[in-house]
């Protein structure tokens, strides 16, 4: 258990880096000479850093960049003798070409190509291109360049405490190599099956990876992916790039025991058909690194006024776009990727991103505190190049989080007898309507504070034992051997909440000619099967379902709502040929028909789950510690008070609670009435502490 606050410090980037972009002071060279001295680490330790990260490599070729490693060996040395762990970054796929290329001419067969055979930039930044990663040259390079690092720290007495491998998501790519590594793939995993049953085809032997018209049919404009070798296409991606990180983990696991590997799954993943676009699964993510990262910045944590129009914009982070303050979502958080990755062992600290006042930070320090497992953990405050001011505004929230460090470590698992199933395929090849209907189920739970957490195909084989409520919002792909884990899910007594076209297709996004749960509901489920034009082939008439079904199964119960109504459709109208690849923040609002399904899932809960009543700004997240239920609310609205709240116990049975409030010295001592603990005000974070109930 943690003994007190822990925060970073950290430059990503080097000098060459930041030249070309033009990310720099005027005396930018002065500062960078500046981030490894010892001046600086000495600040460090005035301030009670705890640990720096440092850039190591960026991509712009290891002879160019052994002084830089060098730099990262000796600072890592010279800060341990001041108390000061360090985590070292290193860049994945993309590489300044005209630097990396002038080292390893070769390289350039190496690149990454679009289906028109040109390069890949990393965005707007033209002296960055992708490599492709199926070239075993290119992940035998970057192999021998981590060796390479290791070895240096190891020869400076030193080993980083985590490693970032950066940029390991890349775009779509073309190659002769990657056409060969798609078909070993499709042999490889459909080994000794029907071809032709299958797929259609009798062999993979000329399969080539799928191309696209970019006017007339975009890979990001398709409602439904139902080819099922273009979801193959979609999985083979993951894979790869999967497998390189693992080989990442696996030698720095080898030669430097203790340390660990963090790798991102991308921007804004959650909002995504993540699988299709992105050719990320995010189990395959989680199993192959120590420690997965996500960047939600656009949902960052807050309270951004009321819901209403506003201009559309396809990146949010566009420099014309209107700033998140003014875009309309009423509550935001960015804590799905941490209920996730919990259940896989992985946890979560704080962070910042962009928050620069006060009342900004002690929300993002706030719900930190609530969600994150590691709460005393705040992550990165500021530039490797420390300023004296750094921690001013905040150095009392420390202060308290080292008096209070009880309620903030030790946390073992969310208390959360409620999960949400992500169904990898119906979120993955399903344009759009899934994947809103997914936030917005979720955010319905947030805002009436609800226990649960969010499950991914996996789970629902490893995490669904002690689950009270099961809800699919909008999960229309469903396998036959996912049915029978929810059927028996049911007759073991568990409750299932359907929640849209839930169970209309299987797992390659074929219509089922029967409702995929009907057997759950006797003969409550009429009968769907329609067979019509344009290709008459038979589906589902979802139309002739009730809007609401309710049923037995077994020891459990299961229910239907027909329709997930949003408060407004979103546009989808852009640009007919760019159409929205992702969810807009603005959209993620609670459902429009959130009374009727609110009132069906408190009715499947019962009285005996512990929940809390409180503003809709005021957001809860329930702790086991040991024995005792640690519930946490983070205020999220500024300038105005969070309270009152109320939490229920349940089942749970207790005389009393203490609380913790941010910024008050004592915790108090509060009587449990009728079950329930009630705070009048909570100015921004409170943890009430219940002992022993678990």
């Amino acid at each position: 258990m943690a003994d007190r606050i822990t925060y970073g410090v950290g430059a990503h980037e080097p000098i060459w880096h930041r030249l070309r972009t033009g990310n720099t002071t005027a005396d930018e060279w002065a500062r960078w000479e500046y981030e490894t001295s010892r001046e600086n680490l000495e600040r460090l330790r005035e301030l009670g850093v705890t640990h720096a990260h440092i850039a190591c490599c960026k991509g712009f070729g290891l002879e160019q960049e052994k002084p830089l490693i060098e730099r990262a060996a000796r600072f890592a040395a010279d800060a341990a003798r001041f108390g000061i762990a360090t985590d070292i970054y290193i860049q994945g796929y993309p590489v300044y070409y005209e630097s990396f290329l002038a080292e390893v001419p070769e390289a350039e067969g190496w690149l990454a190509r679009r289906q028109d055979g040109d390069f890949i930039p990393w965005g707007g930044q033209t002296f960055r291109r992708w490599m492709d990663p199926t070239r075993p040259e290119f992940q035998e390079y970057e192999l021998r360049l981590f060796d390479y690092v290791l070895s240096r720290f190891r020869a400076h007495g030193v080993m980083p405490s985590h490693a970032m491998l950066d940029n390991t998501v890349p775009p779509p790519f073309w190659s002769a190599s990657a056409r060969l590594s798609f078909r070993e793939h499709l042999r490889r995993t459909w080994a000794g099956t029907d071809l032709v049953r299958e797929f259609g085809i009798p062999s993979f032997d000329c399969v080539d990876l799928p191309h696209f018209d970019p006017v007339y049919f975009p890979a990001d404009a398709m409602r439904i992916v139902k080819d099922p070798l273009l979801q193959e296409w979609a999985r083979w991606r993951s894979r790869v790039c999967c497998s390189f990180v693992a080989q990442v983990r696996d030698l720095i696991h080898a030669q430097a025991p203790g340390m660990t590997l963090h790798t991102s799954m991308g921007c804004e993943s959650l909002r995504y058909n993540t699988l299709f676009i992105h050719g990320v699964d995010f189990e395959e993510r989680l199993a192959a690194c120590d420690h997965p990262g996500m960047e939600e910045s656009g949902w960052r944590p807050g309270v951004n006024g009321d819901a209403g129009s506003i201009q559309v914009i396809m990146d949010e982070r566009h420099p014309d776009a209107v700033p998140e303050r003014e875009q309309g979502v009423r509550v935001a958080t960015d804590s799905r990727w941490p209920k996730i990755a919990q259940n896989y062992g992985r946890p979560t600290g704080g962070g910042f991103w962009g928050e620069f006042d006060r009342e900004s930070k002690l929300v993002a320090l706030a719900h930190g505190f609530t969600f994150a497992q590691h709460a005393s953990h705040l992550g990165s405050l500021g530039p490797l190049a420390a300023p004296r001011q750094l921690k001013d505004d905040i150095a009392d929230v420390i202060a308290w989080g080292d008096r209070h460090i009880s309620v903030l470590a030790g946390r073992e698992n969310r208390v959360a007898p409620i999960a949400v199933w992500r169904s990898t395929a119906s979120l993955g090849f399903i344009r759009h309507r899934p994947v809103l209907e997914a936030c917005i189920v979720e955010q319905m739970l947030y805002e009436n504070h609800l226990p649960f957490t969010i499950l991914l195909d996996g789970g629902l084989e490893r995490f669904l034992a002690g689950r009270r409520l099961l809800v699919l919002p909008g999960a229309a792909c469903v396998s036959d051997a996912q049915v029978r884990l929810i059927s028996d899910f049911v007759a073991g007594g568990g409750k299932l909440l359907l929640l849209g076209e839930t169970g209309t297709r299987d797992e390659r996004t074929r219509l089922r000619r029967t409702h995929a749960f009907a057997h759950l509901f006797g003969t409550a489920m009429p009968d769907l099967e329609r067979i019509g034009p344009p290709h008459w082939v038979p589906e589902l008439d979802f139309g002739r379902v009730p809007a609401t079904l309710r049923a037995r199964h077994g020891q459990g119960e299961v229910a239907l709502v027909r329709r997930i109504a949003l408060v407004r459709e979103p546009d989808l109208t852009r640009d007919p040929y760019m159409p929205e690849r992702q969810v807009m923040t603005k959209d993620v609002l609670p459902p429009a028909n959130e009374a009727e399904i609110m009132t069906l899932i408190d009715d499947l809960l019962g009285d005996g789950v512990v929940r809390a009543e409180a503003p809709r700004t005021t957001l809860v997240e329930y702790w086991k510690r040991g024995r005792d239920l640690v519930a946490c609310f983070a205020n999220l609205r500024k300038g105005r008070d969070g309270g009152p709240v109320t939490l229920r116990l349940g089942d749970l049975t207790a005389a009393h609670a203490e609380v913790h409030q941010l910024l008050v010295d004592e915790p108090v001592r509060v009587p449990v009435h009728d079950g329930a603990v009630r705070l009048d005000a909570l100015p921004r974070f409170a943890a009430v502490v219940v002992p022993g109930v678990l």
